[in-house]
């Protein structure tokens, strides 16, 4: 066989036939007649997806066809089976026979029953064998139908259709009525489409990648022929395992928390209002506790262990108690603060950990939270919260705003900025906002220092600086993507496209 030269100088061999390749070639030749590629690929050994992968070779050298044909398969339904003897028609029209003529429907109904009556009826009529008249059924003219039963014996086993039946017209109202179920299956044939003999000679020259020490030892190198080598051809691309990126984007808010000398900690999802709202001095009729808002848990918990802090919390609410305060000046309901939600915000976590723990303390939570928000580009029912709380001797707010500044900046976020906030347990307060190029400005988190109530119910003497940042939001705005939603994406061609985030080390202030 000789050797051709392509336009990109690669040399090629038409036929040249892989192991793969002649064992199909082999088969076909014994089989010697179309073989449908399912069997074909049992005969092999091999599965139809490799088969089809090897027929396409064997079709781009102008070896093999494939031939698709598709044929239709019936079968009797299993009403169509109870009416293999009489059809409902037929049993009407031999009731009216036995009786005279006619008979009211009702006595019809009564003898054959209420669906085959029915369904006879109606059928009778459509064939003009009976007509009904106040209630009466009289019979004009009945002939039996033979043919509908000898089709629905045909295919009580399932059956192909061929062309003479599938348009006969009696088949085609067996199908109308739903009494024969017919499905329409492809078959794929593959036929040489070189004879036997050229066929043959193809397989009969093998070929081999490489010459090994038995093809050079046993002279058997002169029967066989080397595979070209592509000079030009590029090497497989590999993508070895990579971590999504909004996993690993996570894992470096971690490194650089951990760097600034922040300790992580974890709580549950469902948690009693106490911890989500009173502890943070939100009034238990404050619009966020709205059901519209926040997720409700059938049940209520067990809050009678944290007696202090419900004392601490009734005074608070109720007159404001030692922090200088008025309070909210209502009667706090201790039910309503045992109520089960799934939190709404990780701040009831951070808060609730500083509940008798001794100053200084650096605090963060990377958590799920749930809201009822109907998702959007900027919105989810479900995200992820990155709190802090820091508890130190004469921590201030410029403090706070230098700290976020920092936090910011060593997760990539180099253009934000701060607006005057309000939030029920902080004062002062202020909200961050990230530019995300091609949307705009976006909130990324809400901060301030622990308003004097809060502190008094916590038990803490310090000041306290908290804060909390969406981290889809925070993501967006360091890849630049302007859907949330992209960042669940599962399009492996999606996530590819983002680098691996870098670890920045920092100088915790």
């Amino acid at each position: 066989m000789r050797a051709t030269k392509s336009r990109c100088s690669i040399i090629v061999l038409p036929h040249l036939l892989s192991s793969s390749e002649v064992a199909v070639v082999e088969k076909l030749i014994e089989v010697g007649k179309p073989i449908e590629i399912s069997e074909l690929a049992k005969l092999i050994g091999i599965s139809e997806q490799g088969l089809s992968s090897i027929l396409e070779l064997l079709k781009s050298k102008n070896i093999i066809e494939v031939i698709e044909e598709s044929k239709v398969i019936g079968k009797v339904t299993e009403e169509g089976a109870s009416y293999i003897e009489s059809l409902p028609e037929e049993r009407v029209c031999r009731l009216l026979q036995e009786v005279g003529g006619e008979a009211p429907v009702s006595e019809i109904k009564r003898s054959l029953g209420e669906s085959i009556a029915s369904i006879g009826i109606i059928w009778a009529i459509k064939r003009g064998w009976i007509k009904v008249e106040k209630g009466t059924a009289k019979l004009i003219s009945f002939a039996p139908l033979d043919k509908h039963r000898e089709i629905l014996k045909m295919f009580l086993s399932e059956r192909e259709v061929d062309k003479s039946i599938e348009n006969d017209p009696v088949f085609q109202e067996l199908v109308k009525r739903k009494l024969i179920e017919i499905r329409r299956v492809k078959q794929r044939f593959v036929r040489l489409i070189v004879s036997a003999e050229e066929a043959r000679t193809l397989i009969s020259k093998k070929a081999v990648s490489k010459l090994t020490h038995e093809l050079l030892a046993t002279g058997k190198w002169r029967e066989v022929i080397l595979k070209p080598f592509n000079l030009e051809a590029l090497p497989p691309i590999t993508y070895p395992g990579k971590r999504h990126f909004f996993k690993e984007f996570i894992d470096m808010i971690r490194d650089v928390m951990e760097d600034l000398g922040f300790e992580e900690i974890h709580d549950d999802y469902i948690i009693p209002e106490l911890w989500n709202f009173d502890i943070l001095f939100q009034a238990q009729d404050h619009p966020s506790r709205d059901i519209h808002d926040i997720l409700i848990v059938e049940g209520y918990a067990d809050i009678s262990r944290f007696d202090d802090v419900i004392k601490r919390v009734r005074a608070v609410h109720e007159f404001g108690g030692s922090s200088g305060s008025t309070g909210w000046r209502y009667k706090w309901s201790l039910e309503k603060a045992s109520r089960l939600m799934l939190r709404s915000h990780t701040t009831a976590v951070t808060a609730r950990h500083l509940i008798g723990r001794n100053p200084p303390a650096r605090l963060y939570i990377i958590g799920r939270v749930f809201r009822r928000d109907n998702p959007d580009p900027r919105h989810s029912p479900e995200f992820t919260n990155f709190d802090g709380v820091i508890m130190e001797e004469g921590f201030t707010f410029r403090k706070l705003l230098g700290l976020l500044s920092q936090i910011l900046k060593a997760i990539g976020i180099e253009k934000f900025k701060f607006k005057p906030a309000y939030f029920p347990f902080t004062e002062p307060s202020v909200e961050g906002y990230a530019y995300v190029p091609g949307y705009g400005w976006i909130e990324v988190f809400g901060a301030g220092m622990f308003r004097p109530e809060v502190l008094e119910i916590l038990g803490v003497k310090l000041p306290v600086g908290a804060w909390g940042m969406g981290v889809e939001r925070l993501a967006m705005a360091v890849y630049g993507i302007n859907d949330i939603r992209l960042l669940f994406s599962r399009d492996v061609e999606f996530v590819r496209r983002f680098p691996s985030v870098k670890k920045l080390y920092l100088t915790s202030p």
